[in-house]
């Protein structure tokens, strides 16, 4: 049984890391104060230089323009961006082609992918609404067909990048007397099927742009439909949550990490008492605790990616992963500012922000309660979701 990673993944760890603290890292403190979010242009500035690294569409198949990486190795790429900088880490939904790679058709994405690929189009998610969260059974927008056309009406809510994308993929109800088998997955291209798209501003990834979507007689063409209702339009996506809710998860370990990195150099740097603190008992149990479980909650979501690798289940893994990284770098950002004492609280040192951040990584794709639940109802054989 390994738990490490293999000599490739560890040069490429030691490579994309290099190039993170030379190219991205003299960014960050700059870029978080001028943006709220990063304009469209400015997004795509920063992608661009992470395109050689396989940032974008890296886990799409071969055949659908990607490279194919192993999850595992997307996992490291992943965890050494969100170290540098979590918003920039998960703006990359917006660049990429993840989703639309695994559920479009095929003439959907040789449509898409090539323009996503060269970042000519970009895209976004949209399945949570303002009063709709993780019961899916509740969507209430509405897709209607009329003719050779979809028309949708209502609203989404924290799409990232829905403010600046060209496509949506998007869930809307044909049928609300159905729940969840009525729903059914759309790409909306905001060229021909105009949406409007308001900022949504938050606590923490300042820099990721968080979107307020409003669809009012969006006509889609009949074409942009990946899948209708009662054709399993959920099962399509529930595939792929094992690897987006792992993927979160390891942005809260790269953010837990960086929060550890920056408590260890001021306590070997900061003098009280005639001393450094990292001589201090106290202190050393901060950085002991955030220390340990980080590297837990790695081991775990990095077994989640293996998983998916073998083509096994990772339900588990994947949630309990996303957890348990949440609340470890939340409780490692606040180690961090303990540590640093009242300059914690300065934006003179990162770990404000590290805190901000941690934070916000709680929501997206359910918070911890929700993944508690879905990995207590596949332990149990029962869900509590009635």
């Amino acid at each position: 049984m390994g738990f490490g990673l293999n000599e490739d993944q560890l040069m490429l760890q030691k490579n994309v890391r290099a190039f993170l603290e030379k190219e991205i890292a003299p960014l960050v403190n700059e870029y978080e104060e001028k943006y709220a979010p990063y304009p469209r242009d400015i997004l795509v500035d920063l992608i661009k230089k992470l395109l050689p690294w396989d940032y974008c569409l890296g886990i799409v198949k071969k055949k659908d323009g990607g490279t194919e990486i192993p999850y595992v190795s997307n996992g490291v790429l992943q965890e050494e961006l969100s170290r540098i900088w979590p918003s920039l880490a998960v703006s990359l939904g917006a660049g990429g082609g993840y989703l639309i790679g695994k559920l479009a058709t095929e003439e959907q994405k040789k449509k898409y992918l090539p323009g996503m690929q060269s970042l000519d189009i970009l895209g976004s998610f949209a399945l949570t609404e303002p009063n709709v969260g993780s019961d899916l059974r509740g969507v209430e927008t509405t897709a209607v067909l009329q003719g050779d056309h979809y028309v949708l009406n209502g609203q989404k809510a924290w799409v990232t990048g829905g403010n600046i994308a060209e496509v949506a993929i998007v869930f809307a109800s044909e049928d609300r007397s159905k729940g969840v088998d009525g729903l059914g997955i759309f790409l909306v291209d905001r060229r021909e099927s105009p949406f409007e798209a308001t900022i949504i501003p938050k606590i923490g990834l300042r820099c990721a742009p968080s979107a307020l979507m409003t669809f009012t007689d969006c006509k889609v063409p009949k074409a942009n439909l990946v899948a209708g209702a009662g054709t399993g339009a959920m099962a399509k996506l529930t595939g792929e949550l094992g690897f987006t809710r792992a993927t979160v998860g390891i942005f809260s370990v790269g953010i837990a990490q960086a929060s550890i990195e920056a408590g260890i150099k001021y306590a070997q740097q900061r003098i009280q008492f005639g001393r450094k603190i990292g001589k201090f008992q106290l202190i050393q149990n901060l950085i002991a605790e955030s220390v340990v479980e980080t590297e837990a909650a790695r081991l775990l979501l990095y077994k989640a990616f293996s998983n998916l690798d073998e083509g096994k289940e990772a339900t588990i893994e994947a949630c309990g992963g996303k957890y348990f990284a949440n609340e470890v770098a939340l409780k490692a950002a606040s180690n961090a500012m303990k540590v640093h004492g009242a300059w914690g609280l300065a934006e003179e040192y990162p770990v404000e922000r590290y805190f901000r951040d941690a934070r916000a990584m709680f929501p997206p794709e359910g918070n911890p309660e929700i993944q508690k639940m879905i990995v207590g109802g596949r332990v149990l054989g029962m869900s509590a979701l009635v």
